[in-house]
Formats: structure tokens, C-alpha cells, sequence
């Protein structure tokens, strides 16, 4: 049964600013199983998950139905040898996109209570199709995960929580700079920083504040340059926190991440002024769109060039490039798109004018 603390979504305080963009955890794994009315000995089935995994795939797909049912994801084809765990199985998207794992197996997995654990992990894209599925209700989406993780001794390992800057009004050199004049000072410390400079070439800078081994991890970088345009003045501010043996990450951290973000980096009080969850979506849209035109021109411009110069007519022209098509869109295609795509808006605008 999941407890009584999901209490609706009136508790989800996250705002519509700050979006959770990593997220791992681990759970009891017989309690999980059990919660999927599992048809067989539990303990017959962690012992063949130690030996020879072959219930694998069984195991990640109960362990997939419980936390992330409705989604619509999938599993890859087979459970593959882990780090930590013996046994990890990708999840992927509609498309076969790698969104995430679920890993189990081994004795090293259990706590020192004796729980016998499971690991689950999304990916960013893996959370804005979690988010997504729920349509306008995420926050309810976070509620009912935090909710399922309570109720088989689920523990935070990871969490990334992120804020976008889409005017570029906080750039990186603000965040060098505030580094700099001791901004991000901790008790009176500097925690290191690393710069990663682009140098001009549009591909995107990104510094961080803060080294992998740490607990709390500040990324500022240039999303939408990494997305693919150049031009971008996109700035995103992104956290990741990790649980230690020192220090638990709080599950109400699925509830209200913006107030455990600026907890963590007071600094960044300007977060309330920032992007919608709307506002990225389009801009990450805007900016795929983009580097997919460049690059169709620039890997295939001369090629099409050929095409037009021996075709003797626009009806020609049009029965070529149709017979070089497939029968499905790209992934970053909306129904708005071509309205982002300058010549086919040009087509379009100068049609509307004539009728």
C-alpha cells in the first residue's frame, strides 16, 4: 500500500521554473515485487537473480510497471553484466532512446539492514517523458513517485535539478565572476571550479562549480548552444546532488527542489524570474530545429544542389526528394515546427497573402 504521505498535488511546491533532471534511486526489491502481486517465491527469485539472471528481464519489467507504468517505455533486450550491481537493463523511449536503467543482483546490493536493493534511474529525457505523460498534471507525477519510493524503503542516490535562463540575463561570466567574489563560498570555503571555454566556436562553455566527488555539483552552461544553436543565449543552471554515507537526500526533495536548490546555492535567488517549463520546451524545439537545417545543408547541400540542377521542374524536383523520404518525422518535429523553419514559413506566409 503506498502511505498516507501522498497527500495530493496541493504539497508539490517545485514551481514552474525548476525542472527535476536526473533522478536515481534505490528500493527494496522484494517489497517492490510484492507490491506487483509477484507470481513466485521471492526468495526463489533473488537467489536466480544472483546466479544466473535468468528472470532478469521479468524482474526489470515489474520493477518498470510499478514505478513508471503509462509511460510509455520499454526495455532493451536483454539484462546486461552491471558495475555495482550484477545485472543493469536499459529503458528506453518510443523511439528506442536509452532514458534510463534498472539494475539488481548481487550481495553487494544489500544494506547493512538487510535489504535486498534494486536501483532505478531517468535520465533528463527520461523525466520530461515521466513529466509528460501526466500532460499538465506533473507535479502530481513527482507526488506519485515520491509516494511509491516511501513505500518500499526507497533512498535518493542522485538527483539533478535544473533552472533555465533564456534571455541569458545570467550568463556564465556572472557565474565566473560570483565565483570569483566568493558567491559560492561554503562556511568560508571555495569549493574548486572548472571552466570549459568554447572559445567562440558556438559549440557552448560550461563551468563548474564544485568537483565529481562532492555532494552537490553546480553546472552552469550554455544549453542552447549544446542543443544545437549557435546564436542561443539559453543559459542553464543545473545542480546535482548525490547521497553519501555521510548524508541522505530527502525525498521531499520530489516535492519542493527549488527551496533544496537554493538551500544549497542562496545565490541563485534569481531563479524565481526564470523560464517556464513551456518556455524550454520550445526553446529546446527552437534550438533542434536549427542545428538539423544546418545540418541537412551542410552534409547534404551539394547533394540536393545536383538534384535540382537535373530536374526540369518544381513537380520533378518534388517526386525526387519524396522518393528519398520515410514514412515518419524526426523526433524534435511538432506540429508548429515549420513555423520555425524559415523558408518553409516564407512558402506559407506568402500563400496566405495571395489568397
Amino acid at each position: 500500500m503506498l502511505p498516507s504521505s501522498n497527500r495530493g498535488v496541493s504539497e508539490f511546491r517545485q514551481g514552474p521554473n525548476v525542472l527535476v533532471d536526473w533522478i536515481a534511486a534505490s528500493v527494496d526489491l522484494p517489497a517492490v515485487l510484492a507490491e506487483q502481486a509477484w507470481p513466485v517465491s521471492i526468495k526463489e527469485t533473488l537467489d536466480t537473480l544472483d546466479s544466473s539472471g535468468a528472470n532478469a528481464l521479468d524482474v526489470a519489467l515489474a520493477v518498470l510497471a510499478f514505478f513508471f507504468g503509462g509511460c510509455g517505455f520499454t526495455l532493451a533486450d536483454e539484462a546486461r553484466p552491471g558495475r555495482f550491481y550484477l545485472w543493469r537493463v536499459g529503458v528506453r523511449d518510443a523511439q528506442g532512446n536509452h532514458v534510463g536503467l534498472i539494475e539488481f543482483g548481487g550481495t553487494n546490493t544489500v544494506r547493512k539492514d538487510g535489504v535486498y536493493t534494486a536501483r532505478i534511474e531517468l535520465t533528463g529525457n527520461g523525466c520530461r517523458i515521466y513529466e509528460g505523460a501526466a500532460g499538465s498534471g506533473h507535479a502530481k507525477r513527482w507526488l506519485e513517485l515520491r509516494a511509491k519510493l516511501e513505500s518500499c524503503a526507497g533512498r535518493l542516490t542522485r538527483i539533478d535539478v535544473a533552472a533555465d535562463d533564456l534571455q541569458g540575463a545570467f550568463p556564465i561570466q556572472w557565474a565566473i565572476s560570483t565565483w570569483q567574489n566568493g558567491g559560492f563560498d561554503n562556511r568560508g570555503q571555495r569549493p574548486k571550479s572548472q571552466h570549459i571555454n568554447d572559445f567562440g566556436s558556438g559549440e557552448g562553455s560550461t563551468l563548474y562549480v564544485g568537483t565529481v566527488a562532492s555532494e552537490k555539483r553546480l553546472r552552469v552552461y550554455e544549453k542552447g548552444k549544446e542543443q544545437g544553436d549557435p546564436e542561443s543565449s539559453w543559459v542553464r543552471y543545473e545542480a546535482e546532488f548525490k547521497a553519501s554515507n555521510r548524508k541522505e537526500l530527502p525525498l521531499d526533495l520530489l516535492r519542493d527542489p527549488r527551496s533544496y536548490l537554493l538551500g544549497a546555492y542562496p545565490v541563485l535567488r534569481f531563479l524565481n524570474a526564470l523560464a517556464t517549463r513551456i518556455d524550454v520546451t520550445n526553446s529546446a524545439a527552437t534550438a533542434t530545429l536549427k542545428s538539423a537545417r544546418r545540418h541537412l545543408r551542410r552534409q547534404y547541400g551539394a547533394t540536393l544542389n545536383f538534384i535540382v540542377k537535373h530536374t526540369r521542374s518544381d513537380a520533378e524536383l518534388a517526386t525526387v526528394v519524396r522518393s528519398l523520404t520515410k514514412p515518419k518525422l524526426p523526433d524534435w518535429a511538432t506540429t508548429s515546427s515549420g513555423n520555425d523553419w524559415p523558408e518553409i514559413l516564407s512558402i506559407t506566409t506568402s500563400e496566405a497573402m495571395q489568397k
